[in-house]
């Protein structure tokens, strides 16, 4: 079978050749603004040419070539995040409550559980999961960038543990590996690689990881499933299989019109680049029937006389010399963490530094703060000392534009350079 004859089995021969146009023309980029560091006035008073994601709140489409925003020092300082216009949708439509225990089963690079962190506000929590560690550093480094306190990242084959987590979570999101057509128009090689056989190989383990999630989703929890294939081998009838072997009712989304609905199988939203500025994406909501009982987090901090007292309601924990927290805290079972929520630094020989994540976070009331201009913010982002006379003496935060930039130590005339040199660059 073909990959023509394939999207033939639910679009009509001038949708499906519309479709197969649209692959040749170039991808759209996307950009998700961090609410606790930039508004959308701020930002398009930076880059005026950008336009408004329809369907997604704090969210703008752009064009790399007049704005390459990878490279600038808003990101690196954590203002927003790069993401496909289709992809940021998943966590855009659902519906998160404060305090709700989360679970991004296939999570890396990050962006379903960065969009879901935005939504709680610093609330609740995240296990963000990846099967490879490799990626899971991804997760670790967005998070530390753009401040994230919720995120508790994990290395985890949940098959293999799922019985330790049944009914446990209030969402969750399965962003399922799969044979990646809704990605053609970036990647080439995708193209020559795909097969019908590749498709059904990733609609059987889309089926096995849709029934452990659905076993570990809380009744009255909501299952967010999606994948960036155009196959409905692994999007209606993956959602068919569970519906027709459990309790599971299909949520509906909100009308969104540029969205299509196949007529034959009217199960979830499929966003495709012949009617959309974004890439191939398949959307579709779950949820177990029944009451939701709230989580019980369990924060308990052994090391107040050790640390500040603003991390007091913190759960705080301590891997070797390594001290983290989290906001709220559950009893894990079997999880090999990767990060265990923000990492708050080292004591070294006695002598404690402050880690970058911590920085961003921004939430020390005790330690004074020197603004720094933008060329000060761009001379210490490329790791130089930074001359300027000030009354303090010990631990600072750094501030631009009143966004913590990183805690860094001063003598009150000059301020030492405390950021990672792995991420030290030049901007211009």
């Amino acid at each position: 079978m073909t990959f023509k004859e394939n999207l033939l089995e639910f679009l009509t021969l001038e949708d499906a050749d519309k479709l197969l146009d649209s692959l040749k023309l170039e991808d759209y980029h996307a950009v998700l603004l961090n609410p606790k560091k930039i508004n959308k006035e701020y930002f398009i008073s930076l880059f005026p040419h950008v336009t408004s994601h329809p369907y997604v709140e704090n969210a703008f489409i752009y064009d790399k070539n007049e704005y390459p925003l990878g490279k600038s020092i808003y990101h690196e300082l954590g203002y927003f995040y790069l993401q496909e216009p289709s992809a940021m949708m998943v966590s855009s439509l659902l519906n998160i409550s404060k305090d709700d225990l989360v679970l991004d089963l296939c999570a890396a690079p990050g962006g379903k559980s960065i969009g879901a962190s935005f939504k709680l506000d610093g609330t609740g929590l995240i296990i963000s999961n990846d099967l490879s560690r490799p990626r899971c550093s991804l997760i670790v480094e967005n998070a530390e960038r753009l401040g994230l306190e919720n995120l508790l990242i994990v290395n985890n084959d949940f098959e293999k543990i799922y019985q330790d987590y049944l009914e446990k979570f209030d969402v969750i999101i399965l962003d399922a590996p799969c044979s990646g057509s809704g990605m053609f128009r970036k990647d080439d090689k995708m193209i020559a690689d795909w097969s019908i056989n590749k498709v059904y190989k990733f609609a059987e383990i889309q089926k096995s990881l849709i029934n452990i999630a659905y076993q570990m989703l809380k009744p009255g929890g909501t299952l967010s499933y999606s994948t960036c294939s155009y196959s409905i081998e692994e999007d209606e009838e993956v959602i068919e299989y569970l519906l027709s072997n459990t309790d599971a009712e299909i949520l509906p989304l909100p009308y969104i019109k540029k969205a299509y609905i196949n007529k034959n199988k009217p199960i979830g939203i499929r966003m495709m680049p012949s009617n959309f500025s974004g890439e191939g994406q398949y959307i579709c909501q779950i949820k177990k029937p029944g009451n939701k009982k709230p989580t019980a987090y369990e924060n308990s901090n052994k090391y107040k006389k050790e640390l500040p007292s603003s991390l007091e309601d913190k759960d705080v924990q301590k891997y070797g010399n390594t001290y983290f927290y989290l906001n709220n805290a559950i009893k894990v079972k079997g999880l090999n963490i990767v990060r265990y929520g923000v990492k708050i630094g080292e004591d070294n020989k006695n002598i404690f530094r402050f880690d970058l994540h911590y920085a961003r976070v921004g939430n020390r009331k005790d330690l004074p703060s020197i603004e720094l201009n933008l060329d000060e913010v761009k001379e210490y982002l490329y790791g130089n000392v930074i001359r300027k006379s000030n009354p303090y003496k010990g631990y600072i935060y750094l501030i631009y534009q009143n966004n913590p930039i990183d805690i860094a130590k001063t003598d009150g005339e000059q301020i030492k350079n405390y950021y990672p040199k792995g991420l030290r660059k030049r901007f211009n």
